[in-house]
């Protein structure tokens, strides 16, 4: 092996700087609140298409059919 090949094989270093526990959460949290805002509001845009989609549309009919007859054992 060369030396490029053993560079190529080792670990990447470990970060310099190393984070208080209280900008992990913070940033967790952020990350989790955008997320959610993000949900909110495709759910609303979907329910506010679903809505329309359901005014467009005439209601549908219930179908008032009689009872099936089953098969009686023998």
């Amino acid at each position: 092996m060369t030396l490029a090949d053993k560079d190529a094989v080792r670990a990447p270093a470990k970060p310099a700087v190393r984070r208080n526990p209280d900008e992990t959460t913070q940033a967790a949290l952020g990350i989790i609140q955008a997320e959610l805002r993000a949900r909110e509001k495709k759910t609303a845009t979907l329910r506010a298409l679903r809505l329309s989609q359901e005014q467009a549309q005439p209601p549908a009919e219930k179908k008032t059919g009689g009872r099936k007859k089953s098969v009686g054992k023998k």
